[in-house]
């Protein structure tokens, strides 16, 4: 009995080791640890902009400081990030926390992600770049860096362009959960080179393959996936167009 109880207590307190004081959210949505989202919003300007809001999941008041890692970026191209103000993109670690209330949403405008041509570059962004660039937003209380709650942002240039030229559609993953199949439907002009890649939430690459655009189904096997949540991205001559996540449960 006294086992039992034991060991309850410590699940209990393990839980709340590993419970995380922020969560990134996404047009109401809350997003995972490490989640993978396409940015295609771009402006009349030239520059891609992802907004998003942070949540303050404790009971009390959080500084909250935002910190960007450039994984992936495509040449002659500049990110910078807003949380409260807009920072430069030579600045990595917000240089002042912004105060979330316990269960508050930060406002609608409060943060969000950028990428521009970079400023020494001339000429028209829309026309010679192309590419996607990777960056890693991270969130945490100030001071607890071991509190850290991520986002991955791929900024994808040139994605509107592939819209019109490659006309495409993917759907969402069914079943999901999967156990051992996961299923998508999707539609891509014929003579586009299409793929997929599935990544797990530590950004790893775990498999990948071409996409039959003479077909509009496809089956992928996860028996050999371990339970959690992955990302399945679709590429279209070579651009990140879309992804789609899904859950592998045992």
């Amino acid at each position: 009995m006294k086992k039992s109880i034991f060991t309850l207590v410590f699940t209990a307190m393990m839980g709340w080791v590993s419970a995380q004081s922020l969560q990134f959210e996404l047009n109401g949505q809350a997003l995972a640890n490490g989640e993978r989202i396409i940015c295609t919003n771009i402006l009349e300007w030239g520059e891609l902009q992802q907004d998003m809001q942070l949540r303050n999941l404790t009971g009390e008041a959080i500084e909250v400081m935002v910190q960007k890692e450039e994984v992936d970026i495509v040449e002659g191209t500049a990110n910078y990030f807003c949380w409260g103000s807009c920072y430069t993109p030579e600045v990595f670690i917000s240089p002042r926390p912004v105060t979330l209330n316990a269960g508050a949403l930060s406002g609608e405008h409060d943060l969000s992600f950028h990428h521009q041509i970079d400023p020494e570059m001339s000429g028209d962004p829309n026309n010679f770049i192309v590419g996607t660039s990777v960056v890693k937003y991270y969130a945490y209380p100030f001071g607890q860096e071991d509190d850290k709650v991520c986002v991955q942002i791929w900024f994808a240039y040139n994605a509107e362009g592939i819209d019109e030229q490659v006309a495409y559609s993917f759907g969402n993953a069914y079943p999901n959960p999967a156990t051992s199949t996961v299923n998508f439907d999707y539609s891509i002009a014929a003579g586009a080179n299409a793929s997929v890649e599935v990544y797990n939430l530590m950004g790893q690459k775990v498999m990948g393959q071409q996409v039959n655009t003479m077909q509009n189904h496809m089956a992928i096997s996860v028996a050999d996936l371990a339970e959690g949540i992955y990302f399945c991205n679709l590429f279209v001559n070579g651009q990140a167009v879309k992804t789609e996540k899904f859950i592998v449960k045992k």
